[in-house]
């Protein structure tokens, strides 16, 4: 009796996979903006949103990088408000370019973290993940974007991981996950808003005596 030949099932390609894929197989020492746009555009604007909250989840971020990932990650998010088909960024944004390594560096970084939630994420909840749940995690997204560009301490990694999470949400159809993130950027405002009152009051009380009040 001839032995039957399992079907082969087609997957489309995990995060992980697709990060490295981009970080690791890129030939050239150097990546055009224009490029890791090009490359992650079919999976949404999820896993772009995703790649530029990574380097800010980690402790070793570079002093400043907030404020250069915050706004594009609230461009792209209000790109989903208005409904538009793939991300869009102004052409001297793509025609920059960054070193492969770093860009290695940071894929390799945020591997752990994002391998830990691949294994259990999977689509559920659907009221949590169609079009106008989409455009309002969006909403959300753009909000934290621009408060992670805003330059008070320690809120930087709090805001990064309820973006990361709400991302890994669109790009998996994962309510839960969606769930979790915004349970987390509601926590990362209150946070940011405590931190900018204590921050507020240092100033105030460094300059009080200076300023004679």
């Amino acid at each position: 009796m001839a032995r039957r030949q399992k079907k082969s099932v087609l997957r489309e390609p995990t995060v992980a996979e697709t990060l490295v894929v981009l970080a690791f197989g890129w030939p050239e020492e150097r990546i055009a903006i224009g490029a890791i746009v090009d490359q992650l555009a079919e999976r949404g604007f999820g896993l772009l949103i995703l790649l530029l909250s990574l380097p800010t989840c980690l402790p070793v971020a570079p002093p400043g990088l907030s404020a250069i990932a915050g706004f594009p990650i609230a461009l792209i998010a209000l790109q989903m408000v208005a409904g538009m088909p793939r991300p869009w960024l102004p052409k001297r944004i793509l025609r920059r370019t960054i070193r492969t390594d770093d860009l290695r560096r940071v894929v390799r970084g945020g591997l752990p973290v994002i391998n830990r939630f691949e294994k259990v994420l999977k689509p559920r909840y659907a009221f949590l993940t169609g079009a106008a749940a989409e455009r309002l995690t969006a909403v959300l997204i753009a909000a934290l974007g621009v408060m992670l560009a805003s330059p008070i301490p320690f809120t930087n990694i709090p805001l990064s991981f309820a973006i990361m999470f709400l991302a890994l949400g669109l790009i998996e159809q994962d309510g839960l996950m969606t769930m979790v993130g915004i349970a987390a950027g509601f926590s990362a405002i209150v946070f940011l808003i405590y931190m900018t009152v204590i921050s507020w009051d240092a100033v105030a009380a460094w300059l009080g005596p200076v300023l004679g009040f």
